[in-house]
């Protein structure tokens, strides 16, 4: 193997790891975004919980408790399929970002 050929094989591995650590970022950048998402919901769902049990609730609470908790439950599944991914060697986001969270239903 020549000289030049040695300098293109080691460009190419370079490229290739720095590839994979764009998209470690990426992931990491996702994965604290639906952290970030969560903490957020389980805010909004304790102070409607207040609010029930001062009596000043919105009468859909329930509803939009619901809905908060499936939001948590997707962004959890998210989180948990981007592990199984990178545990079994994967990269790349099959997820195209996260859905649009759903509205709850109005009573």
């Amino acid at each position: 193997m020549g000289f030049l050929d040695k300098v293109k094989e080691t460009a190419s591995k370079v490229s290739e790891k720095a590839k994979e650590g764009v998209e470690t970022g990426k992931e990491r950048i996702e994965e604290a975004r639906l952290k970030r998402q969560i903490e957020g919901l389980e805010r909004e769902i304790g102070a409607l919980v207040v609010m029930q049990r001062r009596g000043s609730a919105p009468e859909d609470a329930d509803a939009q408790i619901d809905a908060k908790i499936a939001e948590i439950a997707d962004a959890e599944r998210q989180i948990a399929e981007a592990a199984a991914q990178d545990e079994a060697g994967g990269s790349g986001d099959s997820q195209g970002g996260a859905p649009d969270a759903p509205e709850a239903p109005a009573d």
